[in-house]
């Protein structure tokens, strides 16, 4: 599987539905590694819409940067949607970005020692001025065609709500 930077046509089209409203997007991904951002700065232009992108890999990063709750991870988890949820709104808090995703999983090919979610486990929030929204999901794959899928699935979120709320 080859990763999706030519010509991404889902990274495009976020592009063109934010640059319309005159709207940036900040990301914050875990297991995704950096990709969700590299997918979406591969776009020309990309600066006119693209705020920010972080990815805090460890705990500690997460809590410290975002000034995340640790009781959120403690009672929902790592990977959950209350997580995920907090993180995107802590993204757009800390970078003034109309939009933010957040994604948080485990990529594999080995679980966490502190969950019971399997490998390909993944939760992705998408914050926007109207409120937030999450999913959690499984995803097939080795570790990289995981990677690939949480991109893709956060794109396709971030899209989707764009959408949405131009309606």
């Amino acid at each position: 599987m080859s990763f999706p930077l030519e010509d991404d046509a889902l990274a495009a089209e976020i592009g063109e539905l934010l640059m319309a409203r005159g709207e940036k997007v900040a990301v914050s991904e875990t297991t995704a590694g950096g990709l969700i951002s590299a997918r979406m700065l591969s776009v020309a232009g990309a600066s006119r819409w693209f705020e920010s992108g972080l990815v805090p890999y460890s705990s500690p990063t997460k809590w410290e940067t975002l000034a995340l709750d640790r009781e959120i991870a403690r009672e929902h988890g790592g990977v959950s949607r209350q997580w995920v949820s907090a993180t995107a709104d802590a993204m757009r808090k800390s970078t003034g970005a109309a939009w933010a995703v957040a994604e948080s999983g485990i990529a594999g090919p080995q679980g966490s020692r502190r969950s019971l979610k399997p490998v390909g486990s993944v939760a992705i929030g998408v914050s926007s001025p109207a409120g937030t929204t999450a999913q959690e999901m499984v995803l097939p794959g080795t570790r990289v065609q995981v990677m690939v899928a949480i991109s893709e699935k956060t794109l396709e979120m971030l899209r989707d709500a764009l959408k949405a709320s131009a309606e």
